[in-house]
């Protein structure tokens, strides 16, 4: 159970759930939630976000986008002081700060990297980022806090190097594209991220296999009915 704390807008179609974070709530940076919500919803009542606040922040928020089913409805309703069942905190795909770290993210898909990258700028770690963010248009989230943090990982331990991609006046990313923000080889075996819509996943994970990136190195997480 949590409770509500605020709803924050962050595009214009995009919101972020605050919630208080009680007392022995852990969880690593990538992980999500099932949240279950009191509606009747041919889908269910529960739904996956990923957690898009870090560990080291003092709240937990769950970043998403509107809609007009009945879950969606009820989420875009919550306010102060509700409550919310949720699970524990799950999910396989976590940072590794063992290598250097890209991370490919399509709209929504922000939300666990997000969560990644503030916990390696608040932990210091000695790991390069590179976060490739496509977008249909410019109004990407977190952008203003992305920005920020770029400009002050400046010749800290963790350096942070944003490209943004909009994608309704530029195309999709494609391999060409990639390899002008990210030239090859892969010399210091870099773990990719994934995240976003299952097509734009699974086309960027054939493209980097096809580029000669071990699956191993390959981490995917798939946002799907948002």
């Amino acid at each position: 159970m949590l409770k509500v704390l605020d709803q924050k807008r962050e595009t214009k179609d995009n919101f972020s759930l605050i919630l208080e974070k009680p007392g022995g709530f852990n969880f690593y940076p990538g992980q999500y939630l099932d949240v279950e919500l009191p509606v009747s919803d041919p889908v269910g009542k529960t739904r996956i976000f990923s957690i898009s606040s870090s560990p080291s922040e003092d709240y937990v928020m769950l970043t998403y986008k509107i809609g007009f089913s009945s879950y969606k409805k009820k989420l875009q309703g919550l306010k102060a002081g509700d409550i919310i069942t949720s699970s524990h905190p799950a999910g396989t795909v976590v940072l590794d700060d063992s290598a250097p770290t890209v991370m490919l993210a399509g709209g929504i898909g922000i939300a666990p990297h997000r969560s990644m990258i503030k916990w390696a700028l608040d932990r210091k770690l000695d790991l390069p980022i590179t976060l490739i963010y496509s977008n249909s248009d410019n109004d990407f989230i977190f952008k203003k806090e992305l920005n920020s943090w770029q400009k002050q990982s400046a010749g800290r331990r963790t350096k942070l190097s944003i490209h943004y991609i909009i994608t309704g006046s530029n195309g999709r990313l494609t391999k060409d594209k990639f390899k002008k923000l990210y030239p090859l080889p892969f010399t210091l075996y870099p773990i990719f991220y994934l995240a976003g819509p299952p097509k734009m996943v699974d086309d960027f994970e054939v493209i980097l296999l096809k580029l000669g990136v071990d699956s191993t190195n390959i981490r995917t997480d798939r946002f799907d009915g948002y």
